[in-house]
């Protein structure tokens, strides 16, 4: 039967096109409904090409996200203005160039796997709006600085009227909020790009030292354009976010399904550490458009669930779909919970929640979109 149908598959090829072309079809441009699937056609190939300028009415829907309200005390009453993630190149093969939007909490990290996967839109997401802050910071270095070594001047303490400038040059409405956050975080900023070259260049290692050989913003001169493109072609949108908040999330969600966009990689961080899986969270991760191969990436501080290296993180990748089935169908009460079902994989330290849950005899409670 196989023979056949590749047979008649083979002759289908050698006819003549034009016994198939004698009545115009709805992507025909010749016809109304043709040019305009071909104009949606060229539009969504430059919202989804990062070497394009975003067109204006995407951009504007993106701008238009809000920002959720303070909390009322930060983690540990700290700033975090580095990741203290030391492994995630762990996640490097399995997002690399894969393109799309992603979204994520924290700050270098971000771009290290924007970069990594080719990121069409990034949505840096904190719900502290000192890092958010800060993040205006980096897009005033990346657009004024046409490669590493001229970024990495302007995370030198003495270099602060250099920052201030290129702030006042494409941030002038937020000059004070912003070089607020980067006078109080340059010094970690400028630590954190030290341990990163040091930890990527594939150097021999001290004893208990991990180095890999992954190119990464900090690194490598085509990461960094590739980082530097997204902030020039105005695809960049920082946000002050919690992830179980009313607004940035839903937001985010809504201004992807106008631009018929879904999302390809939401890094958590070590966020969801902070709290249960309630009804808000749901809820947002539920109205999130994910891609279907897209990817949660996530990290957890437990020694149980194995680390990536010594007194560093375990490394996790669910799908979001697989995501949503969890959190529309059971009442799994939190992050760590949900690990229990994991699935190790041959990368220390790094797992796959790929495990299809039974749902919950009773539906858990999902918040209501306002």
């Amino acid at each position: 039967m196989k023979k056949i149908l590749w047979t008649l598959a083979a002759l289908a090829m050698l006819l003549p096109t034009a016994s198939f072309a004698q009545t115009p079809g709805p992507n025909d441009p010749g016809t109304a409904q043709g040019s305009a699937n071909a104009g949606a056609a060229q539009n969504n190939n430059a919202v989804n090409d990062p070497s394009k300028v975003l067109p204006e009415d995407v951009e504007k829907r993106f701008k238009a996200i809000r920002n959720d309200p303070d909390p009322d005390q930060l983690v540990r009453d700290a700033h975090y203005w580095v990741s203290n993630e030391n492994a995630q190149y762990v996640w490097y093969p399995h997002i690399k160039d894969i393109g799309g939007v992603m979204s994520g909490v924290g700050t270098d990290q971000v771009y290290l796997l924007a970069g990594w996967m080719n990121a069409s839109i990034v949505i840096p997401m904190d719900f502290d709006k000192m890092i958010r802050n800060l993040h205006l910071a980096y897009g005033a270095a990346f657009l004024e600085s046409e490669n590493i070594e001229e970024f990495r001047t302007y995370w030198k303490k003495e270099n602060e009227s250099k920052m201030k400038a290129a702030v006042e040059k494409h941030f002038p409405g937020e000059v004070d909020v912003v070089m607020k956050a980067w006078r109080s975080g340059v010094r970690e900023v400028n630590g954190r790009f030290n341990r990163l070259v040091k930890k990527y260049n594939g150097a021999k290692s001290k004893e208990g030292d991990v180095h890999v050989s992954v190119p990464t913003f900090i690194t490598d001169e085509t990461q960094y354009k590739r980082i530097r493109q997204l902030w020039q072609n105005h695809r960049v949108f920082p946000i002050c976010g919690d992830l179980t908040g009313d607004k940035a999330m839903l937001d985010i969600a809504k201004a992807l399904k106008d631009s018929n966009l879904e999302m390809r990689v939401l890094y958590p961080s070590n966020a969801e550490h902070y709290f249960e899986y309630g009804p808000g969270y749901r809820r947002n991760i539920i109205e999130m458009p994910f891609a279907n191969n897209s990817l949660i990436l996530r990290t957890r501080q437990m020694r149980s669930l194995g680390v990536a290296e010594e007194g560093d993180y375990h490394y996790n990748m669910q799908s979001g779909e697989n995501f949503k089935l969890w959190l529309k169908t059971t009442n799994i009460k939190d992050q760590h919970s949900m690990l229990r079902k994991r699935t190790k994989t041959e990368t220390t330290g790094l797992s796959v929640l790929d495990y299809q849950p039974e749902p919950s005899k009773n539906a858990p409670a999902i918040a209501p979109v306002p």
